[in-house]
């Protein structure tokens, strides 16, 4: 009878492997890129960029950073407690809503940007 101890010994490995992969965390990036979009997008926790012209997006999942750049698009986003807004462009509007009074760190460079907290 053939030994089986390195079959064992790999299946093991492998296992082991498998749970390391599926506990490690998931850094997730929502993207939306163009012009006259209208989208949802889940940043899961990570972070979610939206760039182009007149797009009309609603970000979820506790995105812990947002990057808005171009021109006249309208965002809604759903932040975490610790994140940051940077807004860049002509005359976008973004409003968020984060858990209880915290707020995020905001820049924004351009003209006629605004960034608010969600009513």
């Amino acid at each position: 009878m053939a030994n089986k101890t390195p079959s064992r010994i790999v299946t093991a490995v492998a296992a082991l492997f498998a749970c390391a992969m599926a506990t490690a965390p998931a850094y997730a990036q929502a993207v939306l890129e163009g012009s006259g979009e209208s989208s949802t997008l889940d940043c899961a926790g990570g972070k979610a960029t939206v760039t182009g012209t007149n797009n009309q997006v609603t970000v979820e999942g506790a995105c812990t950073q947002l990057t808005v750049e171009g021109s006249g698009n309208v965002v809604t986003a759903d932040m975490a407690a610790q994140s940051a807004i940077k807004v860049e462009g002509i005359s976008n509007k973004v409003s968020w809503r984060t858990p209880g009074k915290t707020s995020p760190k905001v820049s924004s460079a351009g003209v006629g940007n605004s960034v608010t907290r969600a009513r």
